[in-house]
């Protein structure tokens, strides 16, 4: 994202990576639809697929694209670690679920992460920068609505099916909005184009396959676990291949975001 944004844009770079997921989910979309309509009508679900497609894809990677021109990678995945507080809120409104003592304060703890984390870009006072990393707080935001609200509304819809089907309807709405891009497509570099490949491909749609599997077989909980990796693997990937800079802010804001998801999902749990 960090070397394709610069060059198409936020909407161009969503676009492009939506579609390419899409194109490459295809084959899966096919095999488990066909399969899935033998037993059930899909009909009651495009609504809800839709609804998942935009909160979960559309709109989250359009507000990622536009992080990605003006923070740094490493600082927008840490922040992205907050997905499960919101996973947490959500199903408290959506689900009624009832959180612990232990969850509210997690939350609190974790939220009050990503102003430590933010602090030596909040300086500068409000500027793209802030208005950046309020995009990506937004787009965790909609991860955690979108899946609360697919647990809800898509029961019984396999997994896979979830993953491809709204991927395909994102791509339909995102297909006439890359249609009528005014960039000059022509000046876009083959570093750009080798990197949008690559988010659409691996990043997106082979993720997404990994993701949703990992969650029928282990469920949602779990699966979410591998949301603590992200912010390892984006400080460290940024720092070498980017030359991004850390701060010693950003290592107490990513504990602090550990700390309250941990005690949001019930990984730390105070003794009896």
């Amino acid at each position: 994202m960090r070397v394709a944004a610069p060059e198409l844009g936020a909407t161009n770079l969503a676009s492009l990576r939506i579609i390419i997921a899409a194109l490459t989910l295809s084959p899966l979309l096919y095999l488990t639809a066909t399969k899935f309509s033998k037993q059930k009508s899909i009909k009651p679900f495009i609504k809800p697929i839709i609804f998942v497609g935009i909160g979960n894809s559309v709109l989250p990677f359009m507000l990622f694209g536009y992080a990605a021109m003006n923070i740094d990678a490493g600082l927008s995945s840490i922040i992205n670690g907050v997905t499960p507080l919101w996973g947490a809120v959500f199903s408290f409104i959506i689900l009624s679920v009832t959180l612990s003592k232990s969850a509210w304060f997690g939350l609190f703890v974790g939220f009050a992460g990503v102003v430590v984390l933010s602090s030596h870009k909040l300086t500068h006072g409000v500027n793209a920068e802030v208005f950046a990393i309020l995009a990506v707080v937004t787009a965790t935001c909609l991860y955690g609505i979108s899946a609360n609200y697919s647990k809800r509304f898509l029961q019984g819809v396999p997994p896979l099916l979830v993953a491809s089907s709204t991927m395909a309807c994102s791509a339909i709405i995102m297909l006439p909005v890359l249609l009528s891009s005014s960039l000059e497509w022509s000046s876009v570099s083959s570093n750009a184009w080798l990197a949008i490949t690559c988010l659409g491909v691996f990043s997106t749609g082979i993720a997404y396959v990994l993701f949703y599997r990992l969650i029928e077989n282990t469920g949602p909980t779990k699966a979410m676990m591998v949301t603590y990796l992200i912010p390892i693997f984006g400080v460290v990937f940024g720092n070498v291949f980017l030359d991004e800079q850390l701060f010693i802010n950003m290592l107490f804001g990513g504990l602090l975001i550990l700390l309250g998801v941990m005690l949001t999902t019930g990984l730390i749990k105070p003794r009896k």
